[in-house]
């Protein structure tokens, strides 16, 4: 397992007053279940750099224990605020062919999802052959199918 990067979620902010004197502190940004948490910690209030940051970290780590995390699988049921189809990993692609004078588009709907060794896997379903209902119905059934055999 990977080690954790010691200031995961925590950035270093520095600014200058108008009189040349630098100003700095770091910075602990993280959202849990939709909730963000900001706070700043002043290399001034903390008696300096290495303070600040000790702080910070315990800050972070303090947040990190008391909320929880999405769960992998969690994830993959929650449509995003940018899904259009209405379900998760499927999504309405167009693709643009230029040849010559002409110019042809064509319509696809696309299943995506990851499989059982973490392989992104898609299957695509072209609304010329299918018709919008039939293609968009297969991509959804695509999909359920993929992750039911991934066991995520």
């Amino acid at each position: 397992m990977a080690r954790k990067n010691p200031k995961r979620n925590i950035s270093r902010i520095e600014t200058y007053s108008p009189a040349g004197k630098m100003y700095g502190g770091w910075e602990v940004r993280m959202q849990r279940r939709g909730k963000k948490t900001e706070k700043f910690f002043s290399d001034n209030g903390f008696g300096g750099k290495r303070n600040a940051l000790k702080a910070a970290q315990g800050f972070r780590d303090n947040l990190e224990e008391k909320s929880r995390k999405y769960t992998v699988k969690e994830l993959a049921s929650r449509p995003s605020k940018r899904n259009k189809s209405g379900v998760v990993g499927v999504r309405l692609h167009h693709q643009k062919d230029s040849r010559g004078d002409f110019i042809y588009y064509y319509w696809y709907w696309v299943a995506q999802w990851t499989d059982g060794h973490g392989r992104r896997r898609t299957k695509s379903f072209s609304c010329h052959t299918y018709g919008d209902e039939e293609a968009y119905r297969l991509a959804c059934e695509a999909r359920k199918k993929g992750v039911h055999q991934a066991k995520r």
